[in-house]
């Protein structure tokens, strides 16, 4: 009787390529794709017992090309909150760390600096326009509208400006894109004992009843702003709701800008003040809180007190969105030159700025070194009670 021997799938395939004809061999391997053939005869070796050369191992696959279901998917936009935050380099507050910026709330042991806001990331993929032509990107028409004003002060004989006197939030050190925010909150320092409270104060604030459901921001101009506490020049862009208030426009005539933010807005200051915090944009016709003004266009700097000759404005109108800071302050001619570059430059920038999109699905929370997203309902959603 023939006796059953239990073989190794390596000793079956040496076996059989030790029996195989050598022309049935050479035809097999012929028929093979390359690579098999390479690695068939590194095993067949392997097993006679020689050692494998690296050097006729098969290569590694190619990557999955650009838009295959194996592609890898984008990264969620939570992704982004765990990279917020910058390393701490310091155990104390170091203007020389930090481009020669101030603290407005110096670091104090136990307390958390805190700042509500909502963010937007440009778009850093070019467009398609109906015509066919592409279109720069978000990001890289904010970029180049920067290169721009920068080099354009510099070159003015009636400004003494360096070439880098803007210094971009739009870019990180090592050269990566950086998203925007819209503030929610003045700068805030919480405690270690109330900042868990706080968070949950926010979070209760932003969704109950109805809540603010997700809406859209369009920019409508850049212009500069200055602030006494940090002694430095903002270039923002201001914004204003896609979906402007009907019913109040035909009752009053008048258009609110910023209907959600402003409601947001309420909300995140009066979760401020409970906690004994500053609120933000908090007028003289409001209750409580220091008046701010509107100073785009005058350059005047903002006291905080309602001393300033600016006039006031409707808390509508002061929503925006930071691109650059400088220590120049905004004189009558880095601000002609802002609108001039802005008009009427070597691109048109103020119809492609005018022509984006912020999404706000969601307030941040930042406290400390951790941010937490705060998702607002989506549009034309109801609460439990109908609401």
């Amino acid at each position: 009787m023939a006796l059953l021997v239990d073989y190794s799938s390596s000793d079956s395939d040496a076996a059989a390529s030790d029996t195989e004809p050598k022309a049935k061999k050479r035809r097999l391997q012929a028929s093979l794709p390359p690579t098999t053939t390479t690695t068939t005869q590194n095993r067949n070796r392997n097993t006679a017992g020689h050692t494998t050369n690296s050097a006729t191992s098969p290569p590694p696959p190619p990557p999955p090309p650009k838009g295959s279901s194996s592609a890898l998917p984008p990264l969620p936009s939570a992704f982004h909150d765990l990279y917020a935050s910058t390393v701490r380099v310091s155990t104390r507050d170091d203007p020389a760390l930090h481009q020669g910026r101030k603290r407005q709330n110096p670091h104090v042991v136990g307390h958390w600096p805190s700042h509500l806001y909502t963010e937007w990331h440009p778009a850093t993929t070019t467009t398609t326009t109906a015509t066919g032509a592409s279109s720069p990107s978000e990001y890289e028409t904010l970029t180049r509208l920067l290169s721009e004003l920068s080099s354009a002060a510099a070159a003015s004989a009636s400004l003494s400006v360096a070439p880098d006197f803007l210094k971009t939030f739009l870019t990180s050190d090592l050269g990566a894109p950086l998203p925007l925010h819209i503030s929610l909150s003045r700068p805030l320092s919480l405690t270690t004992g109330n900042k868990d409270d706080f968070l949950d104060a926010v979070r209760a604030a932003l969704t109950r009843g109805a809540g603010v459901p997700a809406f859209l921001l369009r920019p409508t101009g850049l212009e500069w702003h200055r602030t006494a506490e940090s002694a430095r020049s903002f270039l923002v862009l201001r914004v204003e709701s896609v979906a402007l208030d009907a019913a109040s426009e035909k009752s009053t005539g008048e258009k609110k800008k910023n209907r959600e933010l402003t409601q947001l807005l309420r909300r995140c200051n009066a979760v401020a003040q409970s906690f004994g915090q500053p609120a933000l944009y908090a007028f003289a016709s409001s209750a409580g809180g220091d008046d701010d003004h509107r100073k785009g266009q005058t350059g005047e700097a903002d006291t905080g007190n309602g001393s300033s000759k600016a006039t006031l404005m409707d808390v509508g109108d002061a929503f925006h969105v930071s691109v650059a800071w400088s220590f120049e302050p905004p004189t009558p001619e880095l601000i002609k030159i802002t609108r001039q570059v802005f008009e009427t430059g070597n691109e048109p920038y103020r119809d492609r700025v005018q022509d984006m999109r912020i999404g706000v699905d969601g307030i941040k929370a930042k406290i400390g070194n951790v941010v937490t997203h705060i998702a607002l309902p989506e549009a034309g959603t109801k609460d439990l009670f109908g609401l």
